[in-house]
Order: structure tokens, then sequence, then C-alpha cells
């Protein structure tokens, strides 16, 4: 592909934004497009990303400690990594508080960041510090990119696999958001991602075509997986894998487990498209429970069915979108 954007880019303002940005920067700028920018490096492939966490947008102060607050921000940027199968190495973490914050909440960030990273083999060197109006952390992670799967490679008749069980962190959100605490196995979803850079790897060696993270929704990022590999894909949203407090709290609101999985966001799972044959190993001997949600077709666009019948699914987020 020419241009800077190496891998097509999904529907919405946000991605209509970055498009923008990469039309004026022109030949100043080239792969952009999947979760990792990809350097070579002293004769090894570097994935490198960086992600932005954001008091008021990303987390209020009410619902989490700093240190999960640091915890969740680095998790976010690592899982960046595990989406294209990159080996953790580092992190460098930018960090802005208001000027009258505490000693003792800016150490308990630091903390929150250092046990994400420590939880997947990075390391610490080093950063910057600022004063801003509110929280910001902004983590910029480097790994090592042996298999380097991206978002495009999906091919007719893969199937598509996610780790995990879906809508914890929105349950949680709810909750929040109703005056409410959420259960304990949903807060903890929202508050300390899982890693899952192991299952990143398997999945590598088990031929993972193309990967995405799950941030925006189990919907918005399968759409944006098969708009970068050119395909289009069934989802037989009876299989999606549901967190039973997500089930229970969805059944409570009177909607589908399956509809409140797929538009829950800040997951961190692993979403990806495995050749067909490699289909029953990934789900027999993932290290975490991995579940077969649908197939890749020649035919572009998502289709949503349950037990046959065509259902709708909800768009994935979009900063800039429609609050």
């Amino acid at each position: 592909m020419t241009g800077p954007i190496d891998t097509p880019l999904g529907p919405g303002k946000e991605f209509d934004r970055i498009r923008a940005m990469a039309a004026r920067w022109g030949a100043r700028a080239r792969g952009l497009g999947d979760d990792c920018a990809f350097l070579e490096a002293g004769g090894e492939r570097l994935a490198i990303s960086l992600d932005l966490s954001v008091e008021g947008v990303h987390f209020t102060r009410e619902w989490l400690a700093p240190a999960e607050i640091g915890y969740r921000a680095a998790a976010a940027a690592l899982s960046d990594l595990a989406a294209v199968a990159a080996e953790p190495v580092a992190l460098l973490l930018g960090l802005a508080v208001p000027a009258g914050e505490s000693d003792d909440t800016v150490s308990q960030l630091a903390d929150g960041v250092a046990d994400a990273a420590a939880d997947c083999g990075a390391t610490i060197i080093g950063g910057d510090l600022s004063r801003g109006p509110g929280i910001v952390i902004d983590c910029c992670v480097i790994g090592r990119a042996a298999a380097e799967v991206r978002r495009r490679g999906a091919r007719p008749g893969d199937r598509i696999v996610v780790t995990g069980a879906l809508g914890g962190p929105l349950a949680a959100l709810l909750m929040w958001r109703a005056g409410r605490e959420p259960a304990p196995a949903a807060r903890e979803r929202f508050a300390r991602p899982a890693s899952r850079h192991a299952a990143a790897r398997f999945l590598a060696l088990h031929r993972a075509r193309a990967m995405i993270d799950v941030s925006d929704g189990l919907a918005g990022d399968l759409r944006h997986l098969l708009t970068a590999s050119g395909v289009g894909a069934t989802l037989e949203v009876e299989r999606i894998p549901v967190l039973p407090d997500a089930a229970k709290l969805a059944a409570r609101l009177k909607e589908q487990p399956w509809s409140f999985a797929a538009r829950s966001g800040e997951e961190y799972e692993l979403l990806a498209a495995v050749p067909p044959e490699e289909a029953d190993a990934v789900v027999a001997g993932c290290p975490v429970p991995a579940t077969i949600v649908g197939t890749v077709e020649a035919e572009p666009g998502l289709r949503a069915v349950e037990r046959g019948a065509a259902v709708r699914l909800a768009d994935g987020f979009d900063h800039f979108g429609t609050p």
C-alpha cells in the first residue's frame, strides 16, 4: 500500500482524524494503522506503542485507587504489544499531575505502573513528569516482535477466536455511574486488566493470521480487523463468552448478555483470526480460555447472527463520536 497508512483503518470520527493527519504528513510518516509501530534496531525487530489514560475520560478518582489507575494505564499500553504478539521489554512513563498533588498519590501511581510492567516482564527505563490540570498517564512500550502478527492478514475460512470472558468493564462502569460498587469480578476486570502476553505467544505459534486487542468493544475491534484484512465475517453472538457478573447485570437491564458483552470496551482481551485447522488446538491448549465466535468470509462487512437469525451489533467506542 502506498502512503503513510500501511494497514487500512476502520470507520469512525477518531479514525477519520487519523486519516486526515496521515494525509497531511504524507511522506513524513510511514507504517501507520496497526496496534504498534515496527522498527529494525541492532538486528532485532521492535514493536513500539503508546497509550494515554486521561482523568475524566478513562477513569475518575472516585472509582479507583491511585495504584489501580497506574496499573490500568500501563496495562492498556502493554496490551498493544500483546495484540501483535510482541514480547514486552521496556516502558517509558509520561506523567502529568496537578501542582498540589500529594507525594503519596504520585508514588502510588508509579507503583501501579511498575506492577503492570513487572507482571509481563517489562522494565521501566525512563519518562517525563509535568504539571497538568488533572492526572494524565502516557505509557510508551517497547517489545521484541519476532512473530509480528498484524491486524491485516485474515483470510476467508479463518476462525475468529476471542480470549477470556467479556462484559466486566462495562458492568463496573455502569454500577459506578449508578452510585453503586461493582461486583468484585467486574471491578477487577476494569481495575487490573489481565496480561494476555502468554496467550498472544500461543496464538502466534498456532499461526494466527491477524490479531487485535479488544479496547473499543468486540464489534468495533472486529470491524477494524476485517477492514484491515479486506474481508468480512459472520459472528455467532450466542458463542460470545460473557463474564457471569456481566450476564447478571445484563439480565437486570433486560439486555441480551451477548449484546452487553459485545459493547463492553477496555477489555484488553485478544481477538484473532486463526486457520481453521488450528482452531480446535487453540481452544484446547490456550493458556487462558479461548472461544471460537465466528468465521471470516470473503464478502466485506460484519454480519451477526443468533442461532442463524440476523441480529444487530452495537458500534464500537469512538473518542470523537456522538456521546
